[in-house]
């Protein structure tokens, strides 16, 4: 496997290899500890979006903060080649009142109210190819 190779991402440019939405894994610190939560997401230019309930421990933990954000993509478990695990890094902001074009293609998934909208500014993109 290839060693992660950090480059920086535009503004304007999307995030190269990351599909334009799906699910994903946003890591982040809750309680000076290391945590992990599975969201869907959106990808908008340089710009992570998801959203979660308002008061969950993800949307307390993850406003103002640093956080990751991972993605698996295709590989040889679907027969289609190498794949790869995109992580970015970026801040984590609270998106209060988010216009129509972010809350478009972001239908949760998992049960339950989600009201809170999140964006994680892409600083740090790391690219791990799967051999299998």
């Amino acid at each position: 496997m290839d060693a992660p190779v950090p480059t920086t991402a535009a503004p304007e440019v999307p995030v190269a290899g990351l599909p334009p939405q799906g699910v994903g894994r946003i890591v982040f610190t809750h309680g000076a500890l290391p945590a992990v939560a599975t969201v869907n997401y959106r990808v908008l230019g340089a710009r992570i979006l998801f959203r979660t309930g308002v008061d969950t421990v993800l949307a307390r933990s993850v406003r103002d903060a640093v956080v990751a954000f991972a993605v698996d993509v295709d590989g040889p478990t679907t027969g289609s080649g190498p794949g790869w695990t995109i992580t970015v890094t970026g801040r984590c902001r609270a998106l209060p009142d988010p216009p129509e074009e972010v809350r478009r293609g972001l239908t949760p998934w998992a049960p339950g109210v989600r009201d809170s909208f999140h964006a994680v500014d892409v600083a740090l993109v790391h690219r791990a190819r799967l051999d299998g």
